[in-house]
């Protein structure tokens, strides 16, 4: 009967050599990987399920062996089936594990947030054509983002698939970085949205507050200066009437007064009518553009063609006045800059909208860009015509050329009829 000695004596040798066994199985594999990427061996037997398959490794291909160790991108050679035959040493870096440990393993179990079946029919149509396909590995150090571009690979007796993997690590963060970026502007762009509302909504403002001002104006010069000049000028006329006999010369020197009154007086009145004109509140703009066209005719000296459609009708107080306020404007551009002796005043009406057109003939044309540079010619008037154009919705247009200058006005148009 063997002692119990001799029977742990054999357990501890068998054990030992057992070690050894695995140790050098280990040295062969190791031997057997720095052989495949020195090119040192041309063939390689795999023992799967189906038997023992060789794969043939050329030594022509050992300069691309060398080029793929090379790549900062993971580079493998995949069975048909998914299993990891080759990598690079960049891919088992990505992956945090030894190349003797990645190799042989299905790339299927590190495969994150994709649908296996997905994966699967990836790599089927990857052995016809070329697929890509984005998702995640998992790593020693947890998920990794990727974009594979797998490839099909046919060399003698092997259909395989070759496979590039691309870190999206650096590209997610600058996809980061860009959205981020992207909505700081889009804020900024807002912003900026927010504060042009808020200008326009305060130059609205300040022209409907200009508005009121010039016609309380027009009523006080109307009213009250107005009136006290009348009462002047008859007074005056009555001291003249009772000085005549008495003294011709102080009469005379009345009746000189009593006609620079009368002046005063007229001027007051063209003046509270050029401020508002009474007519564009009680008839319209038809009869309020007549009266000042007429008006400029008898003061400019310069003949102006006023063409109104027949069927021009009260029209909402904010667009009748823009108009008139643009009509004034214009009539004194062409006055005071072009020296033209002639313009023509045109308002049309088509497809709901009202156009005014005024027309001159100046020989030397000004600048008239509605850019942020080219209107100090035309003094601050254009931007007045320019906001209050913009506040009812419409568009304002200038041309100037050696024919002349266009002004156009283009506004929505509303009948209150």
């Amino acid at each position: 009967m063997p002692s119990p000695r001799g029977a742990a004596k054999r357990k501890s040798n068998k054990s030992e050599s057992e070690v050894t066994e695995l140790r050098a199985r280990l040295q062969e594999l190791e031997e057997t990987l720095e052989a495949i990427r020195s090119g040192g061996i041309d063939a390689l037997i795999v023992s799967g399920v189906d038997g023992d398959q060789v794969f043939t490794l050329q030594g022509a291909e050992h300069p691309y062996r060398v080029l793929v160790e090379s790549m900062n991108e993971g580079a493998a050679t995949l069975t048909a089936t998914g299993d990891l035959l080759y990598a690079n040493r960049c891919l088992a870096e990505m992956v945090g594990i030894g190349l003797e440990q990645l190799i042989g393993s299905p790339l299927r179990e590190r495969i994150r947030n994709c649908d296996v079946a997905d994966f699967d029919a990836c790599l089927a149509h990857a052995r016809i054509e070329p697929q890509k396909l984005r998702c995640d590995l998992e790593t020693a150090k947890g998920l990794l983002s990727v974009y594979l571009s797998l490839s099909p690979l046919r060399q003698h007796d092997f259909n395989g698939i070759c496979m590039i993997a691309t870190d999206l690590t650096q590209q997610k963060l600058r996809e980061a970085e860009l959205a981020q970026e992207v909505g700081q502007r889009k804020r900024a762009e807002e912003a900026l949205l927010q504060e042009e509302q808020s200008l326009r909504e305060l130059s609205g403002r300040l022209l409907r507050l200009q508005d009121e001002e010039r016609r309380r104006l027009a009523r006080d010069l109307h009213d009250s200066t107005g009136q006290k000049l009348v009462a002047l000028t008859l007074e005056m006329g009555m001291l003249e009437t009772q000085l005549a006999a008495v003294s011709p010369a102080v009469a005379k020197t009345l009746e000189e007064c009593r006609q620079l009154a009368d002046e005063v007086t007229t001027d007051i009145r063209t003046l509270s009518y050029v401020l508002h004109p009474p007519l564009l509140d009680e008839a319209g703009l038809s009869s309020a553009a007549q009266w000042f066209v007429d008006g400029f005719v008898r003061r400019s000296k310069i003949h102006v063609d006023l063409n109104l459609p027949p069927n021009l009708g009260r029209m909402p107080q904010d667009l009748e006045l823009t108009l008139f306020r643009i009509l004034q404007e214009s009539l004194t551009n062409v006055h005071r800059h072009s020296g033209s002796t002639t313009a023509d005043v045109r308002i049309s009406i088509a497809d709901g909208q009202v156009t005014l057109e005024v027309k001159d003939a100046g020989k030397s044309p000004i600048s008239v860009s509605l850019g942020q540079k080219s209107v100090e010619l035309l003094g601050v008037g254009v931007r007045g015509m320019q906001e209050r154009v913009r506040q009812l919705g419409g568009r304002l247009e200038l041309r100037s050329g050696a024919d002349g200058t266009v002004m156009r006005a283009t506004l929505p148009y509303t009948s209150l009829q």
